[in-house]
């Protein structure tokens, strides 16, 4: 089971499908993974305790690039590291 004690990020991208080729590679190898998703234009926990508005509301959509909206972050168990980059490096990812 991996826990946030126990893990290593492996990777971070802003690409759905190159995350999902990343995600399959390490299936395919029998490494466990594990991820988490940010959408980097949605409100904090910080802006409802403080009265705010979420960044959408105060800034609009001007200049956000849809396609770096959403942060992915993969991470493997920390005994798994360098075999988990041995492996994307070997798949060319």
């Amino acid at each position: 089971m991996i826990t946030p004690f126990n893990r290593a990020e492996l990777f971070v991208t802003y690409d759905l499908d190159r995350m999902n080729q990343v995600r399959y590679a390490l299936e395919g190898a029998g490494l466990a993974y594990q991820y988490k998703t940010k959408d980097l234009a949605s409100p904090t926990i910080l802006d409802g305790l403080f009265g705010g508005v979420d960044t959408r509301a105060r800034t609009g959509t001007f200049g956000i690039t849809h396609a770096a909206r959403v942060e992915y972050r993969l991470y493997v168990l920390r005994d798994q590291l360098e075999q988990a980059q041995a492996l994307l490096r070997e798949a060319g990812l």
